[in-house]
């Protein structure tokens, strides 16, 4: 019953996601509709969770390949954070803003950068710290767990926030593959003479190196764990290869005219459109943060191109070369966009074309540099799309993981936090693509700001007095969060979505911390307030029917099943809090 109640109601919050997607408003009924479907997700979750150990189905992956130890050094990790940095959202988000905010566009990038650099010297400050202690360092949540403990709901919030930007940027990742492989692929290839069956290959082609990309990450990963790296470094770099040849071509023919970039009207509030396109723009440089996600995979120890090879036997440990990787992916992936921006600006394209455009900077490729540039920039998108994708989704899933290693949940439900991320992008899918990079934006921003302000709680634990060394975390964090809360002017929506999603967090926390039985006891009450509302609502708003109707959510009454599905679920959780008193003698979390 617990696993009817749970796909029941994930799949009608799928078919409300692909509501609001369409229509763009939401109703106080549909709100209640929303919270009575995620007390049934998370009724039926209990439920099967409490199974006992034994009767847990178990769809882990295939069995790993045991490796004494890791792979991953500092050119892998580099590779990992640019990938990850140099996304699909620089084709499309860097030609806007820069026609858009011009001079202010530049500013803000140096600001985001300048930030990035500053979080990624408080990563590294926390990880040799956590080094110290013995500690791992699994992703920046760590960090605020190492400052305020596991049980903290800072530390909880931080980490299912960075679950949720990356699953966002995931998402994205996929909706923009597909977009661009099947509507905008074709013409690019047409404008080269190549049509018809020929055109079909290719696209499916690219479509099944995308899927067998992703399998080979998500499923083999661990078995094949130094191939994927050696493929990402491949494929990273060759991108990067393509973005500069391209960002060559495109400054040329605009003979790098730079005439009224650096005009700003003094009329116009520009500190708040500093502000506000600053923490919009803080999304092309939070990868580098997907480098600490795959810290367990680093090796103790690594050479770094170029030096070791003149300097033979020079090699770098894990806490410094991390860091490294971290400030150089920022860097590099900062030049790239500087230059990009100023190359698109040199051309001076129409606005009103570049905003309409569904991948501006392809179309500026193919209107000003002609269908072979057009083909650069389709490769380069295409291969920026699947480095941003694996490593999204493997740090979600690995922020997911975490949090059953903590004991948040069950460990057998923790082994398949990789199922569980993969089926979230599937849903975040079918929502807007603005929508999920806003998305993205302020929930890794939230998560940032409370991992860089854990520098100043740790120290606060050890009875230390304010200083110089509080400076840092403490402009980095705050920064965070008034760049999260300015996207609120490009979005509303969004900040609702995430402020809802964070105050859900701590709801679960909450939870959580009540045990098996405090949680199942909370969730029958829960259920039925859920029942009442959406009784009120029926009488209100629709005839009530007497059965339940097992067809596609578009053809059913919501209303009705609900009606039905959540005192029942109430009853079921009564009776096992019954069982586990009385029979089971089952009181922890974990087992």
């Amino acid at each position: 019953m617990g696993l009817v109640a749970l796909v029941y109601a994930l799949v009608y919050l799928y078919d409300e996601l692909l509501y609001f997607t369409s229509t763009g408003s939401i109703v106080p009924s549909d709100a209640i509709l929303i919270l009575s479907s995620i007390a049934a997700a998370v009724s039926g979750l209990a439920l099967v969770a409490s199974l006992p150990e034994s009767l847990v189905v178990r769809l882990g992956r295939l069995p790993a390949v045991v490796r004494t130890r890791p792979v991953y050094g500092f050119g892998t990790m580099l590779s990992i954070g640019l990938g990850a940095t140099l996304g699909s959202p620089l084709f499309v988000l860097i030609p806007q803003n820069i026609m858009q905010y011009e001079s202010i566009s530049l500013l803000s990038l140096l600001i985001a950068t300048a930030l990035s650099v500053a979080m990624a010297k408080v990563y590294v400050n926390m990880y040799k710290e956590s080094k110290r202690l013995g500690l791992g360092g699994l992703g920046g949540p760590s960090f605020t767990k190492l400052a305020c403990g596991t049980r903290s709901a800072r530390y909880f919030i931080s980490r299912l926030s960075m679950w949720v930007a990356n699953t966002a940027l995931a998402a994205y990742s996929k909706i923009i593959f597909i977009i661009f492989d099947f509507e905008i692929m074709p013409p690019v290839l047409a404008r080269l003479g190549v049509q018809g069956a020929d055109t079909s290959i290719i696209v499916w082609g690219l479509a099944l190196f995308f899927i067998g990309w992703t399998i080979l990450n998500v499923i083999f990963e661990q078995r094949y764990l130094k191939l994927t790296g050696l493929l990402q470094i491949v494929l990273t770099f060759g991108m990067i290869a393509l973005l500069l040849y391209h960002i060559q071509a495109l400054g040329s023919i605009g003979s790098w005219n730079l005439s009224g970039l650096f005009h700003i009207n003094l009329q116009e509030n520009w500190i708040a459109a500093l502000v506000i396109n600053t923490g919009y723009l803080y999304l092309l440089f939070f990868g580098f943060q997907e480098i600490q996600s795959l810290e367990r995979e680093a090796v103790d120890t690594s050479p770094i191109p170029v030096v070791s090879w003149i300097n033979r036997g020079y090699r770098v440990e894990k806490t410094s070369y991390l860091g490294m990787a971290m400030v150089g992916s920022v860097v590099i992936a900062a030049v790239l966009n500087i230059l990009y921006a100023l190359a698109v600006y040199s051309v001076h394209p129409d606005i009103a074309a570049v905003n309409s455009a569904q991948i501006p900077a392809l179309y500026l490729a193919s209107t000003y540099l002609g269908p072979v540039q057009g083909l650069v920039v389709s490769a380069a998108f295409l291969i920026a799309t699947a480095t941003t994708f694996v490593p999204a989704f493997l740090a979600a899933s690995r922020h997911l993981a975490a949090l059953g290693e903590d004991g948040y949940m069950p460990r057998s439900l923790a082994k398949l936090s990789w199922l569980f991320t993969l089926a979230s992008i599937f849903l975040l899918a079918v929502s807007n693509q603005n929508f999920l990079i806003n998305v993205t934006d302020f929930m890794v921003l939230v998560s940032l700001g409370l991992i860089s302000l854990s520098e100043i709680w740790m120290r606060r634990h050890r009875n230390e007095g304010w200083g110089s060394k509080d400076v840092l975390p403490f402009v980095v964090g705050v920064s965070c969060f008034v760049a999260g809360g300015a996207i609120y002017f490009l979005g509303a929506t969004v900040i609702v979505f995430g402020s809802a999603t964070v105050v859900f967090a701590y709801l679960i926390f909450d939870m959580l911390e009540l045990g098996v039985l405090g949680t199942e006891l909370f969730l029958s009450i829960f259920n039925l307030v859920c029942f009442l509302a959406l009784s009120a609502l029926t009488f209100k708003l629709l005839p009530v029917s007497a059965t339940i109707t097992w067809l596609p959510i578009g053809q059913t009454d919501p209303y009705t099943t609900l009606l039905i599905l959540l005192p029942l679920l109430s009853l079921l959780l009564v009776a096992n809090i019954v069982v586990d008193t009385s029979v089971l003698r089952r009181t922890a979390l974990v087992r």
